[in-house]
C-alpha cells in the first residue's frame, strides 16, 4: 500500500507487522470475513446495548482517530512535507521504493488553498490523493488524467480545494475540488527512477506549491512553506498508539472531532443510535461503565485487525483488493483499510497484489529459492510501470548489500529468448547467470512478502482479465 501509514496492508496476515495486533481468526469470528461487509449498526430495541453500541462507534470512528493521531506527529497544519527515497531504515510499512511522498494536512475553515502540481517529464507517473477525514478520497488527480475544468490549463495544473462553506469564484484556469469538512489531507505520489533521480525529483517537489487563495489573488506565488525529511509518524506506530486509548478516553475523542469534520448524511442511521450513549458531535460517554467501554475496544479492535477482504481477487496465491478509495457505510472496510494503510489508493490509479507470507528458509533452515515467471506478453499492463517490492515480517524494506529492494522499474528486467521474464526471488545473489533487474532478495531467515504494483493499470488489470503468475520454488 502506498498510503499515509504505509502500502496498500500495513498490516501483515501473519505477523500484523509486529504491532501487538491479534493475529488473523476470522473464521473463528462472527462478523469477520463472509460474503457480506458489516455496513452498519446492530439495530436494538428497548435499552441501549453501551457493549454493542461502543463497538460501533470505535469502529466507525477509526479512520478519524487514526488521521488524527498521524496529523499530530507530522508539521503544521497547510504546509507540505515531502519524503526521500525510503530505504529499510524507514520504518514505515509497506512502502513502495518507486515513489517518493508529498503530504499536507489542511484546514479549510479560514479560506480555500490553491494546490499547484508542476509540470514533469511525460513518462513521470504521479499521483495526488485529497482525503476527507474519514479516509475517503475524494479527488484523485493521475498524470494520467490530472482531472481539470474545462478551462483548466496546464501544466502546472492548477486546484482551489475549498471546504463546505465557502463560495466564490475561482481564479481563472483554475479547476475547483469541493471538500465535504474543513479538516482535508492531501497524499501525492511522485515516480523515482532509482536514487540518481532523487535530485531533480526534489526540484519537482520543491516547486509544488500550496498557497492560501487569498495569497495567491495578490500575486503571493511563494508563500508555500514546505520541508523534504524522512517519513515520520511518531514515536511509536498510529496503529499502536490507538489501541493503547481506553474506551472513554477513544470515544471521547472521537465526539470531539465529530465536531470538525462531520458525519456524512448516509451516517445518520448510525448517530442516531449512537447518541444513545452518548457519542455524537461535542458528546461525552462519561455516563457509560468504564469495563463496558474497555471491552468495546478489545472487541472492536480484534475485528478490525482480523477483517477479511470479501470482495478481493485471490488468484495464485495473491490477494487483490479491488473496492479502494471510498466506502460510503461500509464501515468496518473503511477502518480496517485504514487500519492497513490510509491513503491506499484507488484501483483505477494502482493495482495492487499482495502474496502475504511465505517461508525464507525450509524445515532444516537452508534458504530457499522462489521464481515468478511471466510468460510472453503477460508482464503486468500498465500504462505507466509495474514494480515488485519484498518486505520482511514486520513490512519494512529488506536489507541487502546491493540496495536491491524492487525489481521491475530500475533498471528493467531482462526477457528471455522466448519474451518470457523470470524473476529470482532469494536471499543468495543468482548473479551473473540472472541479470540484475531479474533478482529481488529476500530476508535469510523468517517470512516474507510480496507486493506487486500497477501504476495506471490497464483494463485487463482491472478487470481481472490478466492475473498475476505464482511464486514457485525454484529447483
Amino acid at each position: 500500500m502506498d498510503g499515509l501509514a504505509g502500502e496498500d496492508g500495513g498490516l501483515s496476515r501473519r505477523g500484523l507487522l509486529g504491532l501487538g495486533v491479534a493475529g488473523v481468526v476470522a473464521a473463528a469470528l462472527p462478523g469477520c470475513g463472509g460474503d457480506e461487509p458489516d455496513r452498519g449498526p446492530r439495530r436494538t430495541t428497548g435499552p441501549p446495548d453501551v457493549l454493542a453500541l461502543a463497538i460501533d462507534a470505535y469502529i466507525f470512528g477509526y479512520p478519524m482517530i487514526m488521521l488524527d493521531m498521524m496529523r499530530a506527529a507530522s508539521g503544521p497544519t497547510n504546509t507540505v512535507d515531502h519524503s526521500g527515497l525510503p530505504d529499510p531504515d524507514t520504518r514505515v510499512a509497506r512502502l513502495s521504493h518507486d515513489m517518493v511522498y508529498t503530504q499536507a494536512w489542511l484546514n479549510l475553515g479560514d479560506e480555500p488553498l490553491v494546490l499547484q502540481i508542476p509540470g514533469m517529464e511525460p513518462g513521470r507517473f504521479w499521483l495526488f490523493q485529497v482525503l476527507d477525514g474519514w479516509g475517503n478520497t475524494v479527488h484523485d488527480l493521475t498524470s494520467q488524467d490530472p482531472r481539470t475544468s474545462a478551462d483548466g490549463e496546464g501544466p502546472p495544473y492548477t486546484y482551489v480545494i475549498t471546504g463546505p462553506e465557502w463560495s466564490g469564484t475561482v481564479p481563472a484556469h483554475a479547476t475547483r475540488l469541493h471538500m465535504p469538512a474543513a479538516m482535508s489531507t492531501i497524499l501525492g505520489r511522485i515516480q523515482i527512477n532509482g536514487p540518481g533521480d532523487m535530485p531533480r525529483v526534489n526540484d519537482v517537489q520543491q516547486q509544488i506549491k500550496l498557497i492560501p487563495l487569498s495569497a495567491w489573488q495578490r500575486g503571493e506565488f511563494d508563500r508555500t512553506v514546505s520541508r523534504i525529511q524522512p517519513i515520520y509518524r511518531g514515536p511509536e506506530p498510529p496503529v499502536k498508539r490507538i489501541a493503547a486509548l481506553d474506551g472513554r478516553t477513544y470515544l471521547d475523542r472521537l465526539c470531539r472531532l465529530l465536531l470538525t469534520t462531520p458525519p456524512a448524511p448516509d451516517d445518520a442511521p448510525l448517530m442516531r443510535e449512537l447518541a444513545a450513549i452518548g457519542v455524537r458531535p461535542g458528546g461525552t460517554v462519561d455516563g457509560q461503565p468504564i469495563d463496558v467501554l474497555d471491552e468495546a475496544v478489545r472487541q472492536a479492535h480484534r475485528r478490525i485487525a482480523d477483517w477479511l477482504d470479501p470482495t478481493a481477487r485471490r488468484v495464485n496465491g495473491w490477494e487483490i483488493p479491488i473496492d479502494l478509495g471510498a466506502y460510503g457505510t461500509d464501515y468496518l472496510r473503511r477502518a480496517a483499510v485504514a487500519m492497513r494503510s490510509p491513503g491506499v489508493a484507488p484501483i483505477r490509479n494502482v493495482l495492487y497484489a499482495t502474496l502475504w507470507s511465505a517461508p525464507a528458509t525450509d524445515e532444516q533452515g537452508r534458504p530457499l529459492r522462489y521464481r515468478l515467471r511471466f510468460a510472453r506478453d503477460q508482464w503486468p499492463p500498465v500504462s505507466a510501470f509495474a514494480s515488485l517490492t519484498a518486505y520482511d515480517p514486520q513490512g519494512f524494506l529488506v536489507p541487502n548489500p546491493d540496495a536491491i529492494y524492487s525489481v521491475g522499474h530500475v533498471p528493467p528486467p531482462v526477457a528471455a529468448p522466448d519474451g518470457s521474464i523470470d524473476i529470482a526471488v532469494q536471499y543468495e545473489d543468482p548473479r551473473p547467470r540472472v541479470p540484475t533487474g531479474n533478482w529481488l532478495p529476500i530476508p535469510p531467515t523468517g517470512d516474507f512478502s510480496l507486493t506487486l504494483r500497477l501504476y495506471a493499470p490497464k483494463e485487463a488489470a482491472i478487470d481481472g482479465t490478466w492475473q498475476p503468475p505464482p511464486m514457485t520454488r525454484a529447483d
